[in-house]
């Protein structure tokens, strides 16, 4: 997928530097600025490549700052435990890892995953096993950001729907009018 200039022109605003491997814009929020982009597994530099496990990027400023506070209130061990005490929390939180994996694999370049494959096994089975964010433990949960991206994607994930249900009740709803001037360089 080619970005528009302007495209480029948020989406760097929003990160703070040039976006790297993206395929597509994967969610606009209501404002049709980017929220979440969807970037290729595999990252080529010059005659080397390594991989990309976030698959699904939040970008949205103000969504990356409220998730932010959450995590430093402490929501990442909160929702952890949430999970592992509710059985069918933690069985979705499985299948949502392994969809992700099949997700970043299937949008992997074929001829760089088998090149992957023979050169650097370790890379490729992270690339090939890992889940939401690159992690191991299905049961585990690394970062809130990476669950609510993938959330928003594919609302399979019940993580991101317990973020969005914290997001809803300790912050006031996104007003596009207010939000978006972030991602388009304005002043507040």
């Amino acid at each position: 997928m080619t970005l528009t200039q302007e495209q480029l022109k948020i989406l760097t605003k929003q990160l703070g530097r040039e976006p790297r491997n993206v395929t597509e814009i994967a969610k606009q929020c209501a404002g049709g600025y980017p929220q979440v982009i969807t970037t290729k597994p595999i990252l080529v530099k010059e005659d080397s490549f390594g991989i990309f496990p976030t698959t699904f990027w939040l970008t949205c400023s103000e969504l990356n700052y409220r998730i932010g506070r959450l995590e430093g209130e402490g929501m990442v061990q909160q929702i952890q435990k949430r999970i592992k005490s509710e059985q069918k929390l933690e069985n979705k939180l499985k299948k949502a890892h392994q969809s992700y994996a099949k997700q970043r694999v299937d949008l992997a370049d074929q001829q760089l995953l088998a090149r992957l494959k023979e050169e650097n096994k370790g890379q490729y089975n992270v690339l090939k096993e890992s889940g939401v964010g690159g992690i191991m433990d299905f049961e585990g949960i690394k970062c809130l950001h990476t669950h609510y991206a993938h959330y928003l994607v594919d609302p399979i994930n019940p993580v991101g729907q317990i973020v969005d249900d914290l997001l809803k009740e300790r912050f006031a709803i996104l007003v596009p009018e207010d939000c978006c001037s972030k991602c388009i360089g304005e002043e507040e």
